[in-house]
């Protein structure tokens, strides 16, 4: 809570000074040569501005403030436990005018972590992209056009879905389009346009094509391919487990009914034709893009037309298109591998929290690229979901309930620590005291009572507690398998005295918290 504190006070000191900056420089953008050359792009950026001109602000390791030694001071220059930002690696000085020693101590501590981190990321990431490469070198594009493995299995039935080589897609953008009708004449003849269009048959695709539009003519509100079983699932979404058996048990007229409803739209020309063989066959994005250049060119003057007919510049831009298509015998698999390791030699190392906020940590950079492609493991270090809601009342409402149900109650938890002696044994005591909020704080917004949270700390929390402490007195002593019971006696004990205390105190005073110990 402290630390969350701290960073939204830093945060908004920061963001005062990056607003008042560039106007309160002695000397303003124009004559200022550094701002000149950062405000051109030339080289450098705001932050470096700020940290010569202004600050160097708050100096994090490993995405927190430096941690504290065992005497509690950060640096030995400091007294123990103190709350000033100084204390706690905020650098108020500048380059400009220098900074102070114990400053450049918290400096020169970011400055090893950024050495160390260039430093172990260069071999991880060069073994990462060296596996990427040695798993994708084998996908090839081959004649048929599909990618395929060493073994000849089919990975993709078209590279990229689209099968067009990425670096020979520069004239198939509409702002391109122009200048191919203004060129049409000059493509024409260098590449014998005419004999070339003379061999190849336009209207197999250009009919599919047809047939495609009038069925987005007469559904324009239709799903382009949604079948008769979806249309028959929507209806009986509730019974998932036995959607797919009372589906089966439909006869023909019951299904048939469906099916008249869903009309599937036709399939799409790439995927009934291949490219390289049909003249025409083209993705349907490209289709639409061509087909409304068309129009809008149709409804403009003749003095712009460059005497091109729509057919013709139509056949060119899918002449175009066929020029565009991957070679075969294209390393794929080496290019994509390229594309995925160049990338993460730019990356971070380290895991760093998410959005200034202490308890959630986020693994990024490469250790996440290794726990995604090398490890591969089901039980991921920090699990996160993006679960998206349906943008009505009764969704965003079960929403709002649910994530009022998962928020947190406990304000903190205190640990003590003793030393005792017993029959000439040195034991060690801990007492842990659960300190929640006030019942006012979640009754309403989170709907808990503090019945609930008991409840479960005497049912579920204390036996979890007891099997954390019994595995790492396990780790701790390999050779003792089962625990002594005087062991974890006294905790036992006072859990369950704990726990009675509590059932027989189910209510509590306006204002007042639980506490379980």
């Amino acid at each position: 809570m402290c630390s969350e504190i701290f960073y939204a006070q830093v945060g908004v000191y920061e963001n005062e000074l990056c607003v008042c900056m560039p106007v309160g420089l002695h000397t303003p953008f124009p004559d200022n040569n550094l701002q000149l050359m950062v405000q051109s792009g030339a080289k450098g950026s705001t932050v470096n501005t700020m940290q010569i001109s202004c600050l160097l602000g708050q100096i994090e390791l490993e995405g927190r403030r430096p941690p504290l030694m065992p005497s509690g001071k950060f640096l030995p220059c400091f007294q123990p436990y103190d709350p000033s930002p100084g204390a706690g690696g905020f650098v108020s000085g500048r380059f400009l005018t220098g900074i102070k020693p114990q400053e450049f101590f918290f400096h020169c501590m970011a400055g090893r972590e950024g050495l160390v981190d260039t430093a172990v990321k260069t071999s991880r990431s060069g073994y990462l992209q060296r596996c990427i490469i040695k798993h994708l070198e084998g996908l090839v594009v081959q004649y048929d056009l599909t990618v395929r493995d060493s073994d000849g299995s089919v990975i993709q039935f078209l590279y990229g879905e689209d099968g067009l080589d990425i670096p020979k897609t520069q004239f198939l953008q509409p702002r391109q389009f122009p200048f191919i009708e203004n060129n049409h004449e000059v493509i024409r003849r260098s590449q014998d346009l005419d004999s070339v269009l003379a061999h190849l048959d336009p209207h197999t695709a250009a009919r599919h094509f047809t047939a495609i539009q009038r069925w987005k003519t007469k559904r324009e509100l239709a799903c382009p391919r949604r079948g008769a079983f979806l249309l028959f699932s929507q209806k009986k979404l509730a019974k998932l487990r036995e959607l797919v058996k009372d589906w089966h048990s439909l006869d023909e007229a019951g299904r048939a009914k469906y099916t008249r409803r869903s009309s599937r739209c036709p399939e799409p020309t790439l995927g009934l034709f291949r490219p390289d063989v049909c003249f025409g066959s083209v993705s349907e994005n490209f289709h639409d893009i061509t087909e409304k250049y068309l129009q809008n060119r149709g409804n403009a003057t003749e003095d712009t037309k460059r005497h091109v007919s729509s057919d013709r510049l139509r056949q060119l831009l899918h002449y175009k298109w066929q020029r565009s298509l991957c070679d075969p015998g294209e390393a794929v698999g080496l290019l994509a591998a390229q594309s995925i390791g160049e990338p993460s030699t730019q990356m971070t190392l380290n895991t760093f929290h998410f959005a200034g906020r202490g308890e959630m940590n986020v693994t990024l950079g490469i250790p996440r690229l290794r726990e995604i492609l090398m490890v591969a493991s089901s039980n991921i270090k920090t699990p996160m979901m993006s679960v998206p809601v349906l943008n009505n009342k009764k969704a965003l409402k079960r929403a709002k309930t649910l994530r009022k149900q998962l928020a947190r109650v406990l304000q903190k938890v205190d640990v003590v620590e003793t030393l005792r002696i017993e029959a000439y044994q040195r034991l060690q005591s801990f007492k842990v005291t659960f300190h929640f909020l006030p019942p006012e704080r979640y009754r309403d917004d989170k709907l808990l009572t503090p019945h609930q949270i008991l409840h479960y700390m005497e049912t579920r929390c204390v036996f979890a507690c007891q099997e954390t402490v019994r595995a790492n007195l396990f780790v701790f002593n390999p050779t003792c398998s089962h625990p002594s019971p005087h062991l974890l006696s006294g905790f036992s004990q006072t859990l369950e005295s704990s726990s009675s205390s509590r059932r027989k105190k189910r209510e509590w005073g306006k204002g007042e918290s639980p506490r379980s110990r």
